[in-house]
């Protein structure tokens, strides 16, 4: 890598690369905040990633950490070495107050707030105070080194003045992380910033761990690795999080057509805009439902909603082509029509072959019909004979 970052050169080596991550990271990201799973459920998910990262970050920043440490880091909430839960901790406090960084306006200013340190006063001891905060000043040729990114001109892509602003400061520091854990820390925050918490489950620290060449002093490579790690990880990550989905709405017993309504609407990542609400009906009330899966069931809706309005809403959207309508048995499902969109791409969802008949709309009104299985079971009623014992006699 030269002293002096050549956005030219980055341009024009990586820029199609780095839109193509771009993309799969908002895609990704999508994903995440609107995966219609229990928030447990993704903060769990969002917890494990987290503490993944603070312990190869531990690793990156500390050579005195030993990475045969990590298996009883993970295996517990914490470790015995005070080395390496000082490092993770201190990596898991800055994760946890990302969102008040966004209030701070320059780099300088980021930097000295992404770790608040705490010391101690030598022969002191107080049980009614708090250690004192202190923040590290931002050293001279950091802000040197912000105040000429100032003057640059901004480049269209966030994502690709982040990366070049990472080389950058990673040439500054003589392409080492060792002790160097605002430069991981400031990466982290800038991803989070652009995609939001989808962007904490890529484990970055585990690629610059085992995978960063350290002797590479060639920019391309170095970025075109970083970009296929990530790229790779985005597609792996969305396919977890499809398997967790599906798992949690059953999508292997769902019929042809909520499949494809549903692989649909995944596809989008939950952002259906076209489906029009109206405070006179309950489609506001039916739009959450059909958001969830793609499909609206009559056993879903148990008739707590008035099932006329119902019927109305249903019918807008029918006519309005945002969805077809299929009723069998008594019971019925509303789902989104792919072809509705104007992607050609997302128009492929839609390939079964059917033929769509107007509804009869009042079947809507009738409720699904319920068959109880009522087992008769006969109690024979055991009667216990009365047992008379003779009274003694004494005498």
């Amino acid at each position: 890598m030269s002293q002096d970052i050549s956005h030219i050169e980055l341009n024009k080596n990586s820029t199609a690369a780095i839109q193509e991550l771009n993309a799969a990271l908002l895609s990704l990201s999508h994903i995440f905040k609107n995966l219609p799973v229990s928030e447990l459920i993704k903060n769990k998910r969002l917890q494990k990633a987290v503490k993944e990262k603070a312990a190869w970050y531990a690793c990156i920043v500390n050579p005195n950490i030993d990475v045969l440490l990590l298996q009883e880091y993970f295996e517990s909430k914490q470790s015995r070495n005070i080395l390496l839960k000082k490092e993770t901790e201190q990596y898991q406090g800055t994760v946890n107050h990302l969102s008040e960084l966004k209030t701070l306006t320059t780099n300088v200013s980021v930097y000295e707030n992404l770790i608040a340190e705490k010391t101690e006063e030598v022969n002191s001891f107080d049980l009614f105070s708090a250690p004192a905060v202190v923040k590290q000043n931002c050293p001279a040729h950091v802000v040197k080194m912000f105040a000429e990114w100032e003057l640059k001109v901004d480049y269209g892509n966030h994502l690709e003045k982040t990366l070049s602003q990472f080389c950058e400061w990673h040439t500054l520091n003589n392409f080492s992380f060792n002790g160097q854990r605002r430069l991981i820390l400031w990466f982290n925050y800038q991803l989070w910033k652009m995609f939001g918490d989808a962007s904490l489950l890529i484990n970055v620290e585990h690629y610059f761990y085992h995978q960063w060449n350290q002797e590479s002093r060639q920019i391309d490579s170095s970025i075109k690795s970083m970009l296929e790690f990530m790229q790779e990880a985005c597609s792996a990550l969305e396919m977890e999080l499809k398997a967790l989905y599906r798992a949690e709405i059953k999508f292997d017993s769902l019929e042809p057509l909520q499949k494809i309504a549903n692989n649909y609407l995944y596809y989008t990542g939950f952002n259906i805009e076209d489906i029009a609400v109206n405070t006179e009906d309950y489609s506001i009330q039916l739009n959450k439902l059909l958001l969830k899966k793609g499909f609206i069931c009559s056993e879903e809706i148990n008739y707590k909603l008035v099932a006329e309005k119902v019927k109305l809403t249903v019918q807008n959207w029918y006519k309005a082509g945002l969805v077809d309508v299929v009723i069998n048995d008594g019971n019925w499902y509303a789902y989104m029509k792919s072809t509705n969109t104007k992607s050609n791409r997302l128009q492929s969802f839609s390939n079964v072959n059917y033929q769509s008949h107007e509804p009869d709309w009042n079947k809507l009104l009738m409720k699904p019909t319920i068959q109880l299985q009522s087992s008769e079971i006969q109690v024979e009623a055991t009667v216990k004979s009365a047992i008379t014992r003779q009274k003694a006699f004494f005498g």
